[in-house]
């Protein structure tokens, strides 16, 4: 199975909110009032559709390189000025934890608990999917 699958970021339009889709698994989108937001729900996205893919006993779609996708006359059609591409990893969700101890700057820090409380979770939660939306292996 792939490490990542390209996404297509829509910039918003009049009224609607940014959003990401994912040519190889339709159906498979997030959205979110910013890019961050809808960055962050893509990783999320991503692993909830595979693993509901998976626990329904079928396959899971071969992820298509960038190089692919751009002689797909279909993904074409979507590029143009109001969406861009992007990588985003998949990352099992019932990957176990870990526990771990790492030293980060006070300030980076004081940064990532404002960011986790606006978003009404941990510090362990918000490190694990801000890690989560820049890694592709």
């Amino acid at each position: 199975m792939s490490n990542g699958y390209v996404a297509l970021v829509h910039k918003p339009q009049a009224g609607s909110t940014w959003g990401i889709t994912f040519p190889d698994l339709p159906g498979c989108v997030s959205s979110g009032a910013n890019f961050e937001e809808a960055a962050f729900g893509a990783v999320e996205a991503l692993a909830g559709h595979v693993a509901a893919i998976q626990a329904d006993g079928d396959p899971v779609p071969r992820a298509r390189s960038f190089f692919e996708l751009s002689e797909d006359a279909a993904f074409l059609a979507e590029l143009d000025e109001d969406a861009s591409p992007m990588m985003v990893a998949l990352i099992p969700i019932a990957a176990p934890k870990e526990r771990i101890n790492i030293m980060i700057d006070r300030g980076v820090l004081r940064r990532v608990d404002q960011a986790a409380r606006a978003e009404g979770i941990s510090r362990s939660a918000f490190l694990e999917r801000a890690a989560a939306a820049v890694i592709v292996e």
